[in-house]
């Protein structure tokens, strides 16, 4: 299996509403992907049925090799939530430890570099509560990205970072993803991160209406990945 992650015809509802309506999509070893579309577009709940933190109503989810699916999945996925709630006592060193005692691809080595790229070094006894939005954010990130495994999934993980934070979070992405690793990422803040996304799928109530390759998309067209969304988007009328 050439692709860390292939997905045919999933389907998620919630009682009368349809999140997710048929999704297909493929993800090759090594590429950062963006998942991208308005808020509402079902881009959450396409990542915690991938995460296996639920459970899909129709369709399949491969991973690569022989790596376990739905709730088990959660063992080999790391996944990035939009917001992340903590303990009032918990420190930043205490979240990383927690890591380290919970998931068996805990990497010592990997945690150190990450509290030194997202400047959390002086942090570290500092109470989780106390952080500003976007520290709490590099904080989520840095822990998602301790873990050695195959497959990082982030859900908007840059929605309240400053300019300059944004460029340390994506100086980390690129760096900590592991050569036989790929990296999904949600957001529809395009403009702030394209540059790093090899390839796209464009999510609207549940489907993917657009997918393809950004260096493609670039030479072919002439467009910015974010030039796209918004054709794509303002045709569809969703922007």
């Amino acid at each position: 299996m050439n692709n860390i992650l292939e997905i045919q015809g999933l389907k998620k509802r919630f009682r009368n509403c349809e999140a997710l309506g048929g999704v297909e999509m493929s993800i090759p070893i090594g590429q950062i992907a963006g998942l991208l579309g308005p808020n509402a577009s079902g881009k959450t709940t396409l990542l915690k049925t991938i995460a296996g933190l639920l459970t899909p109503t129709a369709g399949h989810i491969r991973y690569w090799e022989n790596a376990p699916v739905g709730l088990n999945a959660r063992k080999t996925i790391s996944f990035c939530p939009d917001v992340m709630s903590f303990p009032k006592w918990m420190r930043v060193r205490d979240a990383f430890n927690y890591y380290r005692d919970f998931y068996e691809d805990w990497s010592h080595e990997r945690a150190l570099k990450l509290i030194e790229l997202l400047e959390l070094a002086n942090l570290q006894d500092t109470r989780i509560k106390r952080l500003s939005k976007g520290m709490k954010e590099r904080l989520v990130l840095g822990l998602t990205f301790s873990r050695q495994t195959r497959l990082y999934l982030l859900d908007e993980p840059m929605d309240g970072i400053d300019p300059v934070g944004k460029a340390r979070v994506i100086d980390a992405i690129i760096s900590m993803q592991p050569e036989d690793a790929s990296t999904l990422i949600s957001t529809h803040m395009v403009r702030d991160i394209e540059r790093i996304f090899d390839s796209v799928f464009f999510l609207s109530k549940g489907r993917v209406i657009f997918s393809g390759d950004c260096d493609e998309m670039r030479e072919e067209s002439g467009r910015t990945v974010e030039q796209k969304y918004l054709e794509v988007f303002i045709h569809e009328g969703s922007v």
